[in-house]
């Protein structure tokens, strides 16, 4: 009959082969998640921007008006 106790080191040699596993995949897209990630990353600060601007306009036509 087999063991059915899961042991530490199980847990631990499962994640680093599912590391390994994860990293090999990355290395062979090369830097296409850094672009992605970084286009990402650009395009919500632009978003952000733009929108604090529109805030600011906004409350700048408003500043004499109590709503």
């Amino acid at each position: 009959m087999t063991s059915l106790m899961v042991t530490w080191t199980d847990i631990f040699e499962g994640i680093g082969k599912f590391s390994y596993w994860v990293f090999g995949g990355m290395r062979s897209l090369g830097h296409i998640p850094n672009v992605c990630i970084s286009l990402f990353v650009i395009g919500m600060l632009a978003y952000w921007t733009a929108r604090l601007i529109k805030y600011k306009n906004q409350a700048k036509q408003n500043a004499g008006t109590v709503e």
